[in-house]
């Protein structure tokens, strides 16, 4: 499941790096005649952070006009897995340090990776419930820009989490992962649905309704937009 998740994500963010003479149009080119227009959705619940802007917000919001390695995350959400799916706007071929540490000081994990994805890997000490976490990555190219402010992650734990370990359990039958994504959804889990959406999208790539879900969950962070841009004109 986590090859799929991880390729599905690869795929979508490889093709918004392509530059100018691979077979991209610029990025100032006019947008195509037919394309759909995209209405934002801003739904409340995914990002446990300040609403007010600043010019370092993180999770993707303005960083100044330099920046070019952007978080793929809300300021700070809620998470299901001890083992979630990472990514950020970067070059698939770069280099990165990417590091996710414990805002209490006791638990810091890095790795090297080559492209804008991870997976958290199984030989990684897991995430620990009830427990927050900063995450964040470095460029080894000073051309793709400063690393991007760090994004916050917060470990469902204690009541939280027995709730949603109650509410998976109530879910069966034949339609058990699209009810599975949508109950990440809908409990405001925004790692967790991406994960749930790549992966069934990866064993469904022509159901629309999934890439319309995905979209919705991108476009609730500034910097995927592009990405939610991309599923909503598959879903249309």
């Amino acid at each position: 499941m986590k090859r799929s998740i991880v390729i599905s994500l690869a795929v979508a963010f490889a093709s918004l790096a392509v530059t100018p003479g691979n077979g991209q149009a610029p990025s100032n080119a006019p947008p195509a005649q037919n394309a759909p227009r995209r209405v934002k959705t801003k739904l409340d619940g995914f990002d446990l952070a300040p609403t007010k802007a600043s010019a370092n917000q993180i999770g993707g919001a303005s960083r100044g006009e330099g920046a070019k390695t952007l978080l793929y995350a809300p300021n700070k959400a809620r998470v299901y897995s001890l083992r979630p799916s990472f990514a950020w706007k970067g070059d698939p071929s770069a280099m990165y340090k990417f590091r996710i540490q414990d805002t209490m000081g006791t638990f810091s994990w890095d790795r090297e990776v080559t492209g804008p994805t991870l997976a958290y890997p199984a030989d990684a000490p897991p995430l620990a419930p009830g427990i927050t976490y900063l995450w964040k990555v470095e460029p080894e190219s000073p051309l793709l820009g400063p690393p991007p402010p760090a994004a916050i992650i917060v470990v469902a734990g204690g009541q939280d989490r027995a709730q949603i370990d109650a509410g998976l359990g109530q879910i069966q039958g034949p339609d058990a992962d699209s009810a599975r994504a949508k109950y990440f959804f809908d409990q405001r889990l925004w790692y967790d649905a991406v994960m749930e959406y790549s992966d069934l999208i990866g064993k469904n790539p022509t159901q629309a309704s999934l890439y319309q879900m995905r979209g919705t969950l991108y476009d609730q962070v500034p910097a995927a937009e592009p990405l939610a841009d991309a599923d909503f004109a598959r879903a249309n």
